[in-house]
């Protein structure tokens, strides 16, 4: 398959459904994000305007009366001592509530007891261990950054003939991905927040994730190899990962060591992505909760057939293979290899 660039969501795909992967990164179709998921965005927004307004907070401490605009909800006002109220809170989550809910590519059923899931899920990611991990309690590096960094190795080179033009390709593989927060511990130290409203596991394998997982966590690793590019006086690393529902804050600490060996991970993926001519369904008969609980190329008909996209698209590769698949069923106005998606 064409690879041009790695985001630790397509790092874990391929081992999830090598199909999906496909599918999704090189043909250019999304998913839809399901309830749960928009749930969590929601609560991430929350943590996301909450540091955005401490940042701005930072940069002009004798402000009196300050905004911020968001992306998403808009413009926002608050002043030094309505920002630590939790009335703000719930006010920014009303926001981020009714934008989403009303917004969302998929109609989902709302209920007041998602809302409540969200006030849950955001109070306690802000009062955890007296607020510890509350943005406003932080000193806030960057909120939301995104990061497209080339891998300068020689492995990470690739030339590949594009399907649909017949022009070569070349260039080094990037990492691409966006990071929910980087704090300031001290002047030689920083940390990055990751929030989590999902289970902690691994949904390729179904293995929970514990501490020593999360230490060979892609992820994380891919995170803390990008930071040190993004951030380079900073000596010290600390990568944590909240799960606001599932076992809370987990913090490693990682150094060049990790890069390394980040670095050893992100070859043989790449190189197994590369290889892969003919990718596979993480479950041949489809029966597999992968299949029909989460995957919308399963649950969804390949437009004009009787047929799952996925089904429709493995057929494709076994009768036609994967060339002419990548140019026949390509989604209109996509690239391959260059797929964006959020982050």
């Amino acid at each position: 398959m064409i690879v041009t660039y790695i985001r630790s969501s397509s790092y874990n795909n391929f081992e999830y459904c090598q199909l999906q992967y496909f599918i999704t990164y090189v043909l250019g179709y999304r998913s839809v994000s399901g309830k749960k998921a928009q749930l969590g965005t929601m609560v991430h927004k929350v943590l996301e305007v909450l540091a955005s307004c401490t940042k701005e907070l930072q940069e002009k401490p004798n402000g009196k009366r300050l905004s911020i605009v968001d992306d998403a909800i808009g413009k926002v006002n608050f002043t030094p001592a309505k920002l630590k109220t939790k009335k703000f809170v719930m006010d920014v989550l009303n926001s981020s509530y009714e934008y989403y809910t009303s917004t969302c590519e998929a109609k989902h059923n709302y209920t007041g007891s998602d809302f409540k899931f969200c006030q849950i899920q955001t109070l306690k990611a802000l009062d955890f261990n007296e607020g510890q991990f509350d943005p406003r309690n932080r000193k806030i590096v960057d909120t939301e950054p995104q990061f497209d960094i080339t891998i300068d190795e020689p492995w990470a080179k690739f030339e590949y003939e594009d399907p649909e033009t017949g022009k070569i390709m070349t260039g080094q593989l990037a990492i691409k991905g966006t990071i929910d927060l980087v704090t300031e511990v001290d002047s030689e130290t920083i940390e990055v927040v990751d929030w989590k409203t999902g289970q902690r596991k691994n949904w390729a394998t179904g293995e929970k994730k514990t501490y020593e997982k999360l230490l060979e966590d892609p992820q994380l690793l891919l995170y803390n190899y990008a930071i040190s590019k993004i951030y380079p006086d900073y000596k010290q690393a600390i990568m944590t990962i909240f799960y606001t529902r599932d076992g809370g804050p987990f913090s490693m600490c990682f150094d060049e060591s990790d890069q390394r060996k980040f670095l050893e991970m992100l070859k043989v993926r790449f190189e197994q992505i590369s290889n892969c001519k003919s990718p596979s369904p993480c479950s041949s008969s489809r029966k597999s909760f992968k299949c029909t609980k989460l995957c919308d190329f399963y649950k969804n008909k390949w437009e004009g057939s009787n047929m799952s996209m996925c089904d429709y698209v493995h057929m494709n590769l076994v009768q036609l293979g994967h060339d002419k698949t990548v140019k026949d069923l390509t989604a209109k106005g996509h690239s391959v290899g260059y797929y964006e998606a959020p982050g």
